[in-house]
């Protein structure tokens, strides 16, 4: 028997073939921008984001020595963002400000599925989104992580190959979620695999923006 596909997953895809939901392509990055044109600031698509990369940098290291609760899963991402973060400075010294913007973005992107995943635990926290939008939302989660192998294809680094997994994994805690009418946990874990995703994104953008040998 084949992979089931969840019922808000198939509205999304008739939505899709009908044209209710619009049809938007993973980006690339600005290719070309590391050719020795441009200066460490950098400007065009993402030059707002490279003028502030020392900060950004500075931000996300702070986050990432803040006391957080011994929870294993949590601590993988953060590690993880921790190891990217520390290769987005050493691109940065060479030169090569948009791979360093886009690497430090997969790294923030990997503190912010660590945070959805802290949401969990905290009970006071807002209530959860409406079922109809969290069914919404994992239809699109879906179709996103459809989308993890081709940018793994992209990074041509198989350590990446764990987001994958940690994707595909989140999404289907998000899916028992949803089935057991836990919404909150459903959006939660939705969102945590979403952000990882976004980081595999980031990471094929830098790839396709490093110089081919």
């Amino acid at each position: 028997m084949g992979r089931r596909i969840p019922y808000f997953a198939l509205a999304t895809i008739v939505a899709l073939a009908i044209g209710l939901l619009p049809q938007v392509p993973a980006q690339p990055g600005p290719k070309g921008k590391e050719k020795g044109k441009e200066d460490k600031k950098g400007k065009g698509k993402n030059g707002e984001d490279v003028d502030r990369f020392d900060d950004r940098l500075a931000r996300l290291r702070r986050q990432l020595t803040e006391p957080r609760p011994a929870d294993p899963e949590r601590q993988v991402l953060l590690s993880q963002s921790g190891a990217y973060a520390n290769r987005a400075e050493q691109i940065w010294r060479t030169a090569q400000p948009y791979i360093a913007d886009r690497t430090l973005a997969a790294a923030e992107a990997m503190v912010r599925a660590s945070d959805h995943l802290e949401h969990l635990r905290d009970l006071t926290g807002p209530p959860p989104a409406p079922a109809e939008a969290v069914s919404r939302h994992l239809g699109q989660v879906y179709f996103r992580t459809r989308q993890s192998d081709y940018f793994l294809q992209e990074i041509h680094d198989s350590a990446a190959s764990s987001l994958v997994a940690l994707a595909r994994q989140y999404y289907q805690r998000a899916v028992q979620s949803y089935d057991r009418a836990d919404f909150r946990a459903a959006d939660e874990y939705g969102k945590t695999a979403e952000e990882l995703v976004t980081a595999l994104e980031d990471l094929a953008q830098a790839a396709t923006l490093a110089p081919q040998p």
